[in-house]
């Protein structure tokens, strides 16, 4: 071939390439869901526009209002990640913002339109991140010079930048004692922690030698609720007596426990009940071949030597009594210091907590507090050249200065409360009168208008308290109930007017009004305009909503999301109104997963499937035969128990459903999960009389684990598809109504979706997108710009199948994903994400009545097409 030949023929090549896959910049889509029902976690006002607050939340980015929070929209736009957990303004460049997510602190400067991440804050750079439970208001800029940055890291560190945020210096951090040789270190956190390893007696011990089983050990002076071992022995699973007391020593001690010191585990009892009716009411402890080790209740922190088997003849034939054995090591941390753990624990060499908070003083900025989790508050009185450990409390939540006066500071400290300085942090004071003495106390904040004034929020299991002060924090009252907004916040709205807080997480002052105060929290956000005396819901438009399933009949659009439920809006998006649950229940509230709707005579008949928070069975059916003004909750067929083999999240959740398009009656439901422990597992499950009695079908596909893959073909109702993930995924069919089953695609293993159309053509997702027109038999790929992302939604238009829509997505929290549409049967491709700012749907439905493609994933949002 000549040069002119290759060059004509390279040309061609990227022109092909380049027809593949081009952008519609201009796409413009249109916010359609509700605020409220989530998890918001930061705020802050703009310093120098009345109306203008920023809010973050754990799944959505970055919120503004400009309106006192009438009306919010996201502003996500190069946020590098959806998880934000700490905001700080600029006051000097007050449209310059920070916020602090899970992959780096971001920054912008025209007030949060646009974002940009700031070189090696992420997690594997320096670590100057925002992260849930780790960061409460972890950036502070000086109001002196806004290129004077503070960061407060998860890991434990203050960084200092002086250029804005693109470089850093560390400037503090504690100095830790690594434990002593031998010594396996673990700290359980609330609400509960525990660890686990497998224990084998020495094959040269005789069973009838061993008298008892334990542990060498050395508590930190604490004293949690509730602390077990419990072991497997006897074919069954025993719990000893509570263990709390030895937290209470801080010296070693050897902890012998006898057969006597066990009983029946409750739990497993209640799981296994016809072995736990046969199982001896005590334990032989020789058996023992897995101990776990548990605490429950206040954060504790416990040293283990070794585990050991306790005998009254060692192999070497020395003999010893019962009451005063020979302790037999079998489990040496000098050599081995792994263990398996579960909950909130962490075990090894200790490490520096999080600093939550920081704060500079806007009298003298070169004071500069980090609440720490381990060292209380420290203090630099340089900028950060030099920092003295304050005699607080040691775990600190947050600070704030005196606006007037710098030497008086003040220190929130989670459940010890409030504490006062009048002498730049010589001395202290406990200043909590009035305060809940349940309620962890997360901020403190002072009024620019009047330092008399003092602020604090807090929590009290999943309730919350707003507290402030008159007297400079000599005595608080509450003030912690909210009217609702129920037309902006449709969730939980049972008619009443007035609701708590929930797990606050900030408290902001406008500094153009000081009177005008809001509080970012749990579920429902809010607003007070007289300084804390009444509150008002105040987050419409914040959308916060996990989706999980679109469906349109007639001029409604439905709806499901995680946490809250089933709605239905009749306007296209601006009004919405739940349908389920309207109150909190134990046995009703949880994640909602897949929505199926069929107009039957007139009237909307929905089935609906969830699983509650609560998850002792988690899968559940509600079924409605008028449009979910009534209802009905069943699992009758449905596992009694949590699924846990080989589950996508750790329990078998039902997040696949399908109807006959044939017959209504007839419907398909998916629980991931395989058998285990003598239960049948999850699996693919059926319904007759139209999803109030189930049944698990006799032969499943060769693989259950799952996530929304499963459809009945619409030309013929005996012909099923599963998708799977992980060892033997790909996609299967059936052609005898789930009689038999067979792999019919494996060039992926992680099939996620799957939609089968009108006419039976078959589109199979994962890394790329695949299309089969013949059942499966053979397969063409349709994309290949990945990139290291799945396609995980995808529709087709059913007036011109030619027109398909497909998301690409990531499963971490970053902004990594695109929406794209075809409509020359896949040959090429445009980009359409446009002004979307959450990038990362799971869910696409078409409606052909309005000619809008809806998306859902985090937010709602729809698009003319």
């Amino acid at each position: 071939m000549n040069c002119l030949a290759r060059s004509l023929c390279l040309a061609a090549l990227l022109l092909t390439a380049a027809s593949m896959l081009a952008s519609a910049a201009d796409a413009v889509w249109e916010p359609c869901g509700w605020g409220g029902g989530g998890f918001y976690y930061a705020t802050v006002f703009h310093p120098a526009k009345d109306g203008v607050i920023y809010m973050g939340g754990d799944v959505a980015g970055v919120y503004k209002t400009e309106d006192h929070g009438r009306s919010w929209r996201l502003a996500n736009n190069g946020l590098a990640d959806y998880g934000v957990f700490s905001l700080a303004v600029d006051q000097k460049n007050p449209q310059t913002i920070y916020a602090a997510t899970e992959g780096g602190l971001c920054k912008s400067t025209d007030g949060a339109e646009h974002w940009q991440l700031l070189p090696d804050t992420g997690r594997k750079g320096l670590r100057i991140t925002g992260e849930k439970g780790k960061s409460i208001r972890c950036i502070a800029v000086s109001p002196a010079d806004g290129n004077v940055v503070y960061a407060g890291s998860p890991g434990g560190k203050v960084f200092k930048s002086m250029n804005g945020g693109q470089n850093w210096s560390p400037v503090w951090q504690p100095t830790i004692e690594p434990e002593a040789p031998g010594v396996l270190r673990v700290q359980f956190g609330e609400p509960f922690g525990g660890m686990f390893m497998i224990l084998k007696r020495p094959a040269d011990v005789k069973q009838e030698d061993c008298v008892g089983i334990g542990f060498s050990f050395k508590g930190d002076k604490s004293a949690p609720k509730d602390a077990f071992l419990t072991i497997n022995a006897s074919g069954g699973s025993y719990r000893s007596k509570n263990l709390s007391a030895f937290f209470k020593e801080d010296r070693w001690q050897d902890v012998v426990l006898t057969s006597k010191d066990f009983t029946v585990e409750p739990w497993w009892a209640s799981q296994n009940k016809e072995k736990a009716l046969a199982a001896p009411p005590n334990p032989d402890v020789s058996t023992t071949s897995r101990v776990d080790f548990t605490v429950v209740g206040k954060s504790s922190v416990g040293r283990f030597g070794k585990f050991f088997f306790a005998v009254t003849r060692s192999p070497d034939g020395k003999e010893a009594t019962a009451e005063n054995p020979i302790l037999m090591t079998v489990r040496d941390f000098e050599a081995d210091k792994k263990v398996m753990s579960y909950g909130s624990i962490r075990a090894g060499d200790p490490v520096a907590g999080p600093v939550f908070s920081m704060a500079v003083s806007s009298k003298d900025p070169n004071l500069v507090l980090a609440a720490t989790s381990g060292n209380g508050l420290v203090l630099s009185e340089d900028g950060g050249q030099t920092w003295r450990e304050l005699d607080t409390p040691k775990k600190a939540s947050s600070a704030a200065f005196d606006p007037a006066d710098p030497n008086i500071i003040y220190g929130s400290f989670f459940s010890d409360g409030i504490w006062k300085s009048t002498d730049k942090g010589k001395t202290w004071a406990k200043s909590s009168e009035g305060l809940n003495p349940k309620m962890s106390v997360k901020e403190v904040a002072v009024s620019p208008a009047n330092p008399q004034n003092v602020y604090a929020i807090g929590a009290i299991d999943w309730g919350g308290g707003f507290f402030m002060s008159a007297d400079g924090g000599k005595t608080w009252k509450s003030s912690s109930s909210m009217t609702v907004d129920s037309e902006g916040d449709p969730t939980f709205c049972d008619g009443g007017s007035k609701a708590g807080l929930s797990i606050p997480t900030n408290l902001a002052i406008n500094p153009l009004n000081p009177n005008e105060l809001y509080i970012s929290a749990n579920w429902r956000s809010c607003l007070s305009e007289d300084g804390g005396l009444t509150w008002a819901e105040r987050n419409r438009g914040a959308d916060i909503s996990c989706i999980y399933d679109i469906r349109f009949s007639g001029d409604k659009t439905y709806t499901c999301a995680m946490d809250e439920g089933a709605f239905v809006t009749e306007d296209g998006g601006k009004k919405w109104h739940q349908l389920w649950p309207l109150k909190f229940s134990e046995s009703f509230t949880g994640h909602n997963w897949r929505l199926a709707v069929d107009c039957i005579n007139g009237e909307d008949r929905l089935i609906g499937t969830f699983s509650p928070w609560v998850q002792t069975n988690p899968a559940r059916v509600v079924v409605s035969e008028d449009g979910g003004k009534t209802f009905k909750v069943t699992m009758d067929g449905l596992p009694d128990y949590t699924v846990r083999a080989n589950t996508m999240w750790g329990a078998g959740y039902p997040r696949a459903l399908s109807v006959d398009p044939k017959n209504p009656k007839i419907v398909y439901m998916g629980i991931d999960g395989d058998p285990s422990d003598g239960k049948k597992g999850g699996g693919i499950f059926k319904s007759e009389d139209g999803g109030y009695t189930w049944a698990q079908l006799p032969k499943q596909p060769a693989s259950r684990r799952m996530f929304f893959g499963l459809m009945v073909d619409p030309t013929d109702s005996n012909r099923i598809y599963w998708g799977a993930c992980g060892g033997n995924g790909g996609l299967h069919r059936s052609d005898d109504g789930g009689a038999t089953w067979k792999n019919v695609f494996s060039n992926e293993q992680w099939v996620f979706n799957l939609l089968v159309t009108n006419d039976g053509t078959v589109y199979c997702p994962g890394n790329n997108l695949w299309r089969s027109t013949d059942h499966g038999a053979t397969w063409k790929k349709l994309t290949d710009f990945a990139n290291g992302r799945v396609i995980c939604a995808m529709e087709v238009d059913p007036r011109d199948p030619k027109t398909m829509w497909i998301t690409a997505t990531t499963w971490d929290g970053s902004s990594n994903g695109a929406v794209y549409k075809t409509t020359d049967d896949g040959a090429t491709w445009t980009d359409i994400t446009g002004n979307l700012q959450y990038v990362k749907p799971m869910v696409l439905r078409f409606n052909p009545k309005t000619n809008e493609l809806w998306a859902g994933g985090v937010a709602l949002n729809k698009i003319k097409q």
